[in-house]
């Protein structure tokens, strides 16, 4: 199989779909591995890196005729022209945030695989790692953001001898909000994480047991009363292949402290905020609204990308073999888990959390395999 390794184009985006050892893995397995020149220049891999595991450094409009095509994020307008019909991309995709592109892959009958939805005994652990990345990004630029010559409150988050640090509000108890509570804990600062799911609930009490992080049920009553005690508010909330709803309240935001900061991870699935219109970017991350300062960037792990890239080659390499060994559809029936990945087969839309986030019509993956 012919494989594209892009050069992602989303602004701050310096994440790569494979390391040279995935590479060297595929093209020991007969495949062609056209990489975009420079891709993975922004990880700290060179072409040369590339050259010497056996790949083909190209141009991008050549990379783009691959039959399977390696991206870390969803297609940009730019890209849409390259697409072609029973053309497979795969990457972080989060197509519930994207209707023109998912239109766009109908119309050229395209097969998506989304990453992110890739569920292993329920666990998605593609995005864990770039989970748990976000997640702890998220203090770091909340601890950031909240010194006051950057417009926050001024206050240092760990505090100092003699005076208590700050406090951390975090709704939703996924990977994401437990290592921005690891981190949030660390520095001293009083957590209080807000979760709906019960045994969510009881695995958290377990783990933080004797630490300075609260276990809150999450209800409409207790984000109106912590989100007035944050100075940071961290809202995590996934709901997999599917838009989350507008859980923070406009009225929310304005209770919220003055130069206080609220970091929406959720924002590359749509977000969960009302007063975020649109996400944000590295160059220009952040907005101030209510006196609130807002991150909204939803590419967060891109801007640690040799951590980031390592996480991820190290997770795709299994399901891209796969897919290049045996084919894309056999590939999808021999595994449950890449099955839970595939967003749209054949211009289909097979995800129907895609199709109902998007007002699209779902067909029953079985009936187009």
């Amino acid at each position: 199989m012919k494989i594209g390794v892009i050069k992602d184009p989303k602004q701050g985006e310096a994440r790569v779909g494979m390391t040279p050892e995935n590479v060297k893995i595929l093209t020991e397995a007969g495949h062609t591995v056209l990489v975009d020149n420079n891709a993975g220049e922004g990880s700290g891999f060179t072409n040369e890196m590339y050259t010497q595991a056996g790949g083909e450094i190209v141009d991008t409009d050549t990379a783009w005729e691959a039959d399977l095509i390696v991206k870390v994020k969803e297609p940009m307008p730019s890209e849409y022209h390259y697409f072609k019909k029973g053309q497979i991309i795969w990457g972080f995709l989060h197509l519930a945030a994207n209707k023109e592109c998912v239109q766009q892959m109908v119309d050229k009958e395209m097969i998506a695989i989304s990453g992110e939805n890739i569920s292993v005994n329920g666990v998605l652990e593609l995005l864990k790692p770039m989970s748990a990345i976000a997640g702890r990004r998220a203090v770091c630029m909340g601890q950031y953001y909240l010194e006051k010559q950057h417009g926050g409150e001024g206050i240092l988050l760990p505090g100092i001898p003699g005076l208590e640090a700050g406090t951390i509000v975090i709704l939703g108890g996924g990977n994401a909000a437990e290592n921005a509570a690891d981190i949030g804990a660390s520095l001293g600062c009083r957590v209080i994480i807000l979760e709906l799911n019960e045994n969510r609930l009881k695995q958290l009490e377990e783990r933080y047991s004797g630490k300075n992080v609260e276990l809150i049920e999450s209800t409409t009553e207790n984000l109106e009363k912590y989100i007035k005690e944050a100075d940071i508010f961290i809202s995590t909330v996934l709901i997999p292949g599917a838009k989350p709803p507008k859980l923070v309240k406009e009225y929310m935001v304005k209770s919220m402290k003055q130069g206080s900061v609220l970091v929406d991870i959720s924002i590359d699935q749509g977000g969960t905020v009302e007063t975020i219109d649109t996400p944000t970017t590295h160059a220009d991350p952040v907005f101030e609204k209510y006196g609130v300062i807002h991150y909204a960037v939803p590419n967060m792990p891109g801007a640690t990308p040799r951590t980031a890239t390592m996480a991820l080659a190290k997770g795709n390499i299994s399901y891209l073999l796969d897919i290049a060994n045996k084919g894309v559809q056999k590939a999808i029936k021999d595994s449950e888990e890449l099955k839970s990945g595939v967003s749209m087969y054949e211009g289909k839309i097979v995800s129907e959390a895609l199709a109902d986030s998007i007002e699209m019509n779902f067909v029953e993956m079985e009936s187009v395999l």
